[in-house]
C-alpha cells in the first residue's frame, strides 16, 4: 500500500481575521482593569421595631414573677390549718370576750338585785333568816346563777369559734381559687406582651427583608456595571461564530496503488514492447547481435508462422514461462 501525504494550508477570511483581532484587544481591555471594590453594605441590619422587640422582650423576662410570688403566698394560706398556733384568735370576734363579760356581770347583777333579795325575803318572812336553811338555799343560788352564766360563756366562745373556723374556711377557699386567677393573669399578661412583641418583631422583619432586598438588587446592579464590557466582549464574540476556513488543513490518506514488483513487470512490459516494435527481436534482430542467442534457439519474435507467438512480451507475461 502506498501512502499519500497531502498538505494544505488554512486561510480565515480576512473580515474574520480583523473581528478575531477585534474581539482580543476588547477582551484585553475588559480584563485588564484592576479590582472593584464594593463599598456599600451587603447585609441589611436591624429594623428600628426588631430592636424596640429585643428590648421589650429583656425587659418582660421575669414580669410574671410577682404574680407567682402573690399566688404562693395564697396557695399557703389557703392550705394551712386553723388549728395552727394564733390563727383562731385572728378569725375570732374581736368582741367576744366583752359578750362573755358581759354574761357574767349580767348573771352576778341578776344574782344579788333579784335572786338573793328574794330568798332572803321568804326567809325573813318565815322568822328563819340567817339559819343553815337560809344559807344552804343562798349558796344553791349562787351556785346556780354561776353554772348558767358560764354555760352561757361556754356556748359563746363555742359559736364563736365555730363562727370563726367557718370565716377561715371561706377565706381559704378565696385564697386558693385567687391563687389560680393570679396565677392565670400573670401568664396570660406574659403571653399577651409575648404576642405585642412578636408582632413588632415580625413588622421589623418585613423592613429588614425589603432592605436586604435592596442591598441584594444593589450589589447585582454594581455586578453588572463592572462586568459589562467583558459581558459585552462575550457577547460581541458570539455573533460572528467560527467560519468556514479555506482549505482543510493538512490531510494524510492511504489508498490503494501499485506494488513494486507490478510496476516491475508492466515497465519490463513496456520496454519488450518498444523492442519489438523497432526489430530488436528474431533471428536478424538487433538485440541478437548484443546478446547473442539464447540457448536452445533464438529469440521468436511477436509473430510466428503467420500467428500470434502468445510468449512474446507483447502478448502478456507467457514469455515467462521460458525464463529459468
Amino acid at each position: 500500500m502506498a501512502t499519500e501525504t497531502t498538505q494544505t494550508q488554512t486561510i480565515l477570511p480576512e473580515w474574520y481575521t480583523q473581528y478575531a483581532k477585534d474581539v482580543l484587544s476588547r477582551a484585553s481591555a475588559a480584563t485588564s482593569r484592576g479590582y472593584q471594590a464594593y463599598d456599600r453594605p451587603r447585609i441589611a441590619g436591624f429594623a428600628p421595631e426588631q430592636e424596640q422587640a429585643f428590648g421589650g422582650y429583656k425587659e418582660t423576662m421575669g414580669a410574671y414573677q410577682p404574680y407567682i410570688n402573690r399566688s404562693s403566698e395564697l396557695i399557703n394560706r389557703g392550705t394551712g390549718s386553723f388549728a395552727d398556733p394564733g390563727v383562731a384568735s385572728r378569725y375570732m370576734n374581736p368582741y367576744i370576750q366583752n359578750v362573755i363579760a358581759g354574761i357574767g356581770t349580767t348573771a352576778a347583777r341578776n344574782l344579788s338585785e333579784n335572786i338573793l333579795p328574794t330568798i332572803n325575803r321568804t326567809f325573813v318572812g318565815g322568822g328563819t333568816f340567817g339559819g343553815s336553811r337560809s344559807g344552804e338555799f343562798t349558796q344553791r343560788a349562787i351556785r346556780d346563777t354561776q353554772s348558767q352564766a358560764l354555760s352561757k360563756q361556754l356556748e359563746a366562745m363555742s359559736g364563736a369559734y365555730e363562727s370563726a373556723a367557718d370565716l377561715y374556711g371561706q377565706e381559704a377557699g378565696r385564697a386558693m381559687t385567687g391563687a389560680g386567677q393570679i396565677a392565670k393573669l400573670g401568664e396570660q399578661q406574659q403571653e399577651q406582651r409575648a404576642r405585642e412583641l412578636a408582632g413588632l418583631e415580625a413588622i421589623g422583619q418585613k423592613r429588614q427583608d425589603l432592605g436586604q432586598r435592596s442591598a441584594d438588587l444593589a450589589y447585582a446592579d454594581f455586578e453588572r456595571q463592572r462586568d459589562y464590557d467583558l459581558n459585552m466582549v462575550k457577547e460581541y464574540a458570539g455573533i460572528g461564530g467560527t467560519p468556514s476556513a479555506q482549505g482543510s488543513g493538512t490531510a494524510i490518506r492511504t489508498e490503494p496503488g501499485t506494488s513494486g514488483f507490478g510496476s516491475a513487470l508492466g515497465t519490463a512490459a513496456t520496454i519488450a514492447g518498444v523492442i519489438g516494435a523497432t526489430g530488436g527481436f528474431g533471428k536478424s534482430g538487433w538485440l541478437s547481435g548484443i546478446f547473442g542467442k539464447k540457448e536452445g534457439g533464438a529469440i521468436e519474435g511477436p509473430v510466428k508462422d503467420g500467428k500470434r507467438n502468445i510468449k512474446h512480451p507483447m502478448h502478456g507475461l507467457g514469455w515467462l514461462k521460458d525464463v529459468r
